[in-house]
């Protein structure tokens, strides 16, 4: 008959072995496609960190970045009715087109302030962007259309 203490070993000894089979179901039970949007909302959450966060807070990690000035992703998601409208067409809202392009559009042109700086996205960064935005949104319960 094993001690109480040997039964109370056996247990501990196995539980890395559930957690990795526990992992790997987790692993082959996850929908792709929610694979696939979590990592496209990352994209985008990186993005927005990277070219939107000079100006407005893009998440709550983020509090202290951005200027006064500019409404944050998640206070424009709460307020403004047509919140989803202004995120599509951001870069024709001024003053998105004095620094930012599309990678296919022409060269930025030469008069423009040299203390602009350029950003410039393809359609995947901006698809990446809409769609943590609107992960956002959901998790704040303001779903789209």
């Amino acid at each position: 008959m094993p001690t109480r203490r040997t039964w109370r070993r056996q247990p501990s000894s196995l539980r890395p072995v559930l957690a990795l089979a526990f992992a790997g179901a987790m692993v082959i039970c996850s929908p792709p496609a929610a694979a696939a949007e979590s990592v496209l909302t990352q994209k985008g959450l990186a993005l927005s960190q990277l070219h939107c966060a000079r100006c407005h807070i893009v998440s709550d990690k983020d509090r202290f970045s951005g200027i006064s000035s500019t409404p944050s992703f998640k206070i424009m998601i709460e307020v403004l009715k047509d919140w989803e409208d202004r995120f599509q067409t951001f870069m024709a809202r001024n003053p998105h087109p004095a620094h930012i392009r599309l990678e296919t559009d022409d060269p930025r042109p030469e008069n423009l302030p040299v203390t602009t700086h350029e950003v410039i996205l393809s359609l995947d960064d901006i698809e990446a962007i809409l769609a943590y935005v609107e992960d956002m949104a959901a998790h704040m319960g303001k779903s789209g259309n």
